[in-house]
């Protein structure tokens, strides 16, 4: 079994690795999400009652504090930081001001997006293996999504938006097979993922839904038997039912949520009990911009998505109906729910943050493309993913969060960073770089570098990456055994 996924190990294990190298600072969004794993961990209640100066993403309800986010991603990262506990760490302060780092920080974000990330990854190669892929192809979709997408970036920050991307993928790969052996677990699972998704994130919720109809349509078209439905059901009915009951113990009714309390104004303006969401009517305004350009586009940022468009156009002509309108529907429910968010920029991020869910589907129909095309397309695709991870890099090495403001990110900040420019004062602790494991581990000497040679300590982790990529992607050697050996002229 090991042998037979070493593409898909390979690429878990590079990426992971990757997003080892870097910790990043906290922001609003991604402490919100830990304080609550923290709360849950070390005084056993959701409360973050003490620690409610850490963000601003906060709700306010009977005189208790709490995070305004579904818990989802808060209790995927409770066993990270449950070992960390369990191995010496203190627990979060009380009382304190807002904290940039914090010693949990680091394992608890690796130990939830990263391995998370990389596991979409891993589940993206498999999906390509079955779509036709030979194993340097399918790796070079898993690599690609994983280094050369705002994946890269979200890997490194507790923010749900891999850990929903990461469900969604699994369920849409569990509900892809179909076979008598162990169909009632797989589906059961698909269930509680794709609920799941939506536990982290609401908004991803019309692609659960688009899951939970594709099951059906494979019930009615007699592709599995009609326990599936309650089989998917049953799975559904968990994660469900948690976020019920845990809206049901902080705010006292199962359909009460932190969006209805929130604390900030700005907030207020655009969440509310009746628009949770905060939805509005589809803006086609932003559609250019959240597609194409400097500023939020999609293909700029992870120009891979490119090879989507001929991949569903190869699954018509190969008639997977199925794997075209799964994919390409949850592409559409994710942009459209962008599209209909007010605050659509995603404040400060890299690229288009909040349609993050809907790339590893369109990786998936990437690899339909790369199962049937020659030589020239494999390096076309090949040439997309090294211009994506040199783009992403950038960002990431520079913390990956800069100022919805700015609409030509790249030129007007970024690449200055690297080339020692001065730091803009606005600049979160006036770092140039975002942290790095040599910068923790060698202090002194990566300080002492000066600032047009700061990115030196960036060269160690892409040796890794060539290095790994390279013996990962080699041409398997023929085997021939002792007794063919002998028996040679």
């Amino acid at each position: 079994m090991i042998r037979a996924r070493r593409v898909e190990i390979g690429v878990f294990v590079i990426l992971l690795a990757s997003y080892a190298y870097f910790w990043l600072s906290r922001d609003w969004n991604s402490a919100s999400r830990l304080v609550l794993t923290y709360a849950l961990v070390d005084r056993g209640t959701a409360s973050i009652d003490g620690m409610e100066r850490q963000t601003g993403d906060i709700a306010f309800y009977r005189g208790h504090y709490y995070s305004d986010k579904g818990p989802g991603f808060s209790l995927l990262a409770l066993p990270a930081y449950a070992l960390l506990r369990a191995s010496g760490t203190p627990p979060h302060p009380l009382g304190g001001p807002a904290l940039a780092y914090w010693s949990a920080d680091y394992g608890t974000t690796l130990g939830t997006s990263g391995v998370l990330t990389a596991l979409c990854a891993a589940i993206l190669v498999a999906i390509a293996r079955e779509l036709g892929c030979g194993p340097r192809r399918a790796a070079l979709v898993g690599l690609a999504y994983g280094l050369a997408t705002p994946a890269y970036v979200y890997a490194c920050l507790a923010y749900g938006h891999q850990a929903a991307a990461c469900a969604l993928l699994g369920a849409f790969a569990l509900l892809r097979r179909v076979g008598t052996h162990r169909d009632g677990a797989r589906v059961c699972a698909s269930g509680a993922l794709a609920a799941y998704a939506a536990v982290v994130e609401l908004q991803v919720g019309p692609v659960s839904a688009i899951l939970g109809c594709d099951l059906v349509l494979q019930v009615l078209s007699r592709r599995r038997r009609a326990s599936s439905l309650a089989y998917f059901a049953l799975g559904a009915a968990g994660p469900t039912l948690l976020m019920l009951v845990y809206d049901w113990l902080v705010f006292s009714s199962p359909l009460d949520m932190g969006y209805f309390h929130l604390v900030t104004t700005q907030y207020r303006e655009v969440h509310s009990q009746s628009n949770p969401l905060g939805l509005r009517r589809l803006d086609w305004s932003r559609a250019r911009s959240l597609l194409w350009g400097t500023h939020r586009g999609l293909l700029y940022y992870a120009p891979i998505v490119a090879a989507a468009g001929p991949g569903w156009a190869v699954l018509a002509r190969r008639k997977a109906w199925r794997d075209l309108v799964v994919t390409l529907a949850s592409c559409a429910a994710v942009f459209a729910v962008n599209l209909s968010y007010p605050a659509w920029t995603g404040g400060w991020t890299t690229g288009p943050r909040l349609l993050l869910p809907m790339i590893p589907f369109a990786c998936v129909a990437a690899s339909a493309l790369l199962a049937v095309g020659g030589r020239p397309g494999v390096i076309l695709a090949a040439l997309l993913a090294v211009v994506g991870a040199i783009l992403n890099t950038l960002f990431l090495g520079v913390g990956g969060r800069l100022p919805a403001e700015l609409l030509n990110p790249l030129a007007e900040v970024v690449w200055p960073l690297w080339r020692g420019d001065p730091v803009p004062l606005w600049r979160p602790g006036a770092e140039r770089f975002a942290v790095t494991i040599p910068a923790r581990l060698l202090t002194a000497a990566v300080r002492a570098l000066p600032s047009p040679w700061a990115w030196v300590q960036f060269v160690p982790l892409w040796m890794v990456q060539a290095g790994s990529i390279a013996l990962l992607l080699r041409p398997n050697k023929p085997h021939h055994s002792q007794g063919n050996k002998e028996s040679s002229p």
